[in-house]
């Protein structure tokens, strides 16, 4: 779907970058590196502390199928959507090769065409909310989790960090730069804190934003959800606790939201 004429720029920026994703995820380079199926070390434990038995799931942005078909393997109920077509073909052939039933859908996170309060959990794997369209995209998509995820429901996803010290810490910083001279008038894509453009033809994140953790908590608390465990990667699979070294690790940090109250957009002021 291409920029309607007339549209808020706002609006179209973000069906811009919505379709810039989406292209590059059809490519079929892209779609190869992803036929892996299996969960990580660190989403396995999470999956045994978090998953209730006989739980209905939603695997959001689900790519060629890794967790949805894993966790179907283990007799779990799995809806997998993706804003890739490419994407949820190979997915289809993956499960049909694994010999496991998984829904597999084309579908948009901002905008779930499923049954309110229909799924126990949701789980978004390998960073997919940073390629979501801006601040406002990731607003919208946690709106629709909360909407689809029953009362007490449980939202499982992971990032990076903008202030890891690893091998990407530089083009974070020049992002940040380019951000800056963007507010000063300069014509540079990067609108938002934590966007990030890249142009190489073989990289596949042609546009993500790296927000800190701290903008995610308040994101789920605006969203509704309470925060129930949060640490990173490497401290998870080596049963560590949370520290403020983990600030500059690198690798992806998880977190595990719970639905438990009321979207603070929805809330009645009190008199």
């Amino acid at each position: 779907m291409g920029v309607k004429k007339g549209q808020p720029i706002r609006d179209r920026r973000t069906q811009l970058l919505r379709d810039l994703v989406r292209n590059s995820y059809e490519q079929s380079f892209v779609v190869a590196r992803y036929t892996t199926v299996g969960l990580w070390p660190a989403e396995e434990i999470l999956a045994l502390e978090h998953i209730p038995d006989q739980a209905r799931i939603l695997d959001l942005g689900c790519g060629a199928g890794r967790c949805a078909i894993a966790l179907a393997e283990l007799g779990l109920e799995v809806v997998g959507v993706d804003l890739s077509r490419a994407m949820v073909e190979a997915a289809r052939f993956q499960a049909e090769l694994a010999e496991v039933k998984v829904d597999f859908q084309v579908m948009d996170a901002m905008n779930l065409e499923l049954q309110t309060e229909s799924f126990e959990v949701v789980i978004c794997a390998y960073n997919g909310l940073e390629l979501l369209p801006g601040i406002a995209g990731k607003k919208k998509a946690l709106a629709e989790v909360w909407r689809v995820l029953k009362p007490g429901g449980c939202f499982i996803f992971s990032s990076h960090s903008l202030f890891a010290l690893n091998y990407f810490a530089p083009h974070r910083f020049l992002a940040f730069l380019r951000l800056c001279l963007g507010k000063v008038g300069w014509p540079m894509r990067e609108k938002e804190l934590g966007e990030r453009f890249i142009d190489d033809e073989w990289e596949e994140a042609k546009y993500l934003q790296i927000l800190p953790p701290s903008t995610w908590k308040k994101l789920l608390r605006t969203a509704g959800f309470e925060l129930v465990y949060f640490n990173t990667r490497q401290r998870l699979e080596t049963r560590r606790k949370w520290g403020i070294a983990g600030n500059f690790e690198g690798g992806e940090r998880f977190y595990v939201a719970s639905k438990r109250g009321v979207p603070a957009l929805q809330e009645r002021p009190t008199s």
